[in-house]
């Protein structure tokens, strides 16, 4: 098998010769945008060896206002395919799908929840004031707050279009938003859970083959995307305290990725034995079918390539 005929088989519930591999970083600031992104992740798809050819996008959805009270969540617009980083974007999924990669090509779309973030700050700060204010903002102005994130969802629905429409493959959704200590279980099927649903639904309706559900953040509740469409799912298994056996059980139907610590352990050890036996155990663990061999999240930009790469090798030395 190829690579991509190795994605494509695991989606489809077949065994495949070895376990694919999926595993991204956020490259430097020079590498963001234009000819340097297409060449640095073409540089990188080759050295890792990865599977899954996961464009990472650094374009913010846009902060065109000042967000201070909740009331002016108002102020938060919808952006057409025009839209510059709209089409920045789609221009470095396409030009990556028109010289070709080995791999499945996908896009990565930043969640309602992180771009409301975004858009409230102008940069990524989830984890501080865009994750607090959000909440706060909400509980105090529902309407105002809740009206920009349906706009912000249509947004980002002509997003994955254009993405596959670019010639992306397949669709990484990064979901924010499930943290236990954050928004309630209400407030997550109130004003959340509809748009992603209805994002990820547009990808589908654009002709994405997959999509993977990226499940970020520690003290994630899964039991809040179960009922989500998506052909795969990614978590923290290390932030959540949720093993990959429990993920089998919640989504029992849908493809695993990751099982791999992105904070430490095997993949920052220069060790390919101790690596490899973990690989094998992970496999072990969760099956050899419906398994993408990852990591819990993005890797550090430090990580050398040929560590990536050793992933795979690994998976093609598994004979259990």
């Amino acid at each position: 098998m190829n690579k991509k005929e190795r994605v494509m088989a695991t989606f489809a519930g077949l065994e495949p010769d070895r376990m694919p591999t999926g595993f991204w970083m956020h490259f430097p600031k020079e590498y963001y945008y234009g000819d340097a992104a297409v060449k640095k992740h073409l540089e990188y798809f080759e050295k890792t060896q990865t599977d899954i050819c996961k464009v990472m996008t650094e374009y913010m959805y846009p902060c065109d206002h000042r967000i201070k009270a909740a009331a002016d969540w108002q102020t938060v617009q919808s952006y057409n395919r025009d839209a510059d980083f709209i089409r920045g974007q789609a221009d470095i999924i396409k030009r990556i799908a028109d010289i070709g990669v080995d791999g499945s090509l996908a896009a990565t779309i930043h969640g309602v929840v992180a771009s409301a973030s975004h858009t409230l700050l102008g940069f990524a700060n989830y984890d501080g004031i865009g994750r607090y204010a959000q909440l706060f903002h909400l509980r105090t102005n529902p309407e105002a707050v809740s009206s920009a994130y349906r706009r912000i969802a249509d947004t980002l629905c002509v997003l994955a279009q254009e993405a596959v429409h670019a010639g992306a493959e397949g669709i990484y959704y990064a979901a924010l938003g499930g943290e236990g200590d954050g928004f309630t279980d209400e407030e997550h099927a109130r004003y959340i859970g509809p748009l992603d649903r209805q994002v990820i639904e547009a990808a589908y309706a654009a002709g994405a083959k997959y999509v993977i559900l990226h499940i970020c953040k520690p003290k994630v509740r899964l039991t809040r995307f179960t009922d989500y469409r998506a052909d795969a799912v990614n978590w923290g298994v290390e932030e959540s305290g949720v093993p990959l056996s429990e993920g089998r059980r919640l989504f029992p139907d849908k493809v695993l990725l990751g099982g791999l610590n992105h904070h430490e352990g095997c993949l920052f050890q220069d060790n390919y034995d101790i690596l490899e036996k973990e690989v094998h155990a992970l496999i072990d663990q969760a099956g050899k079918k419906k398994l993408i061999v990852g990591s819990d999240c993005t890797l550090p930009g430090t990580m050398p390539y040929e560590r990536i790469a050793s992933v795979a090798k690994a998976c093609a030395s598994y004979s259990g």
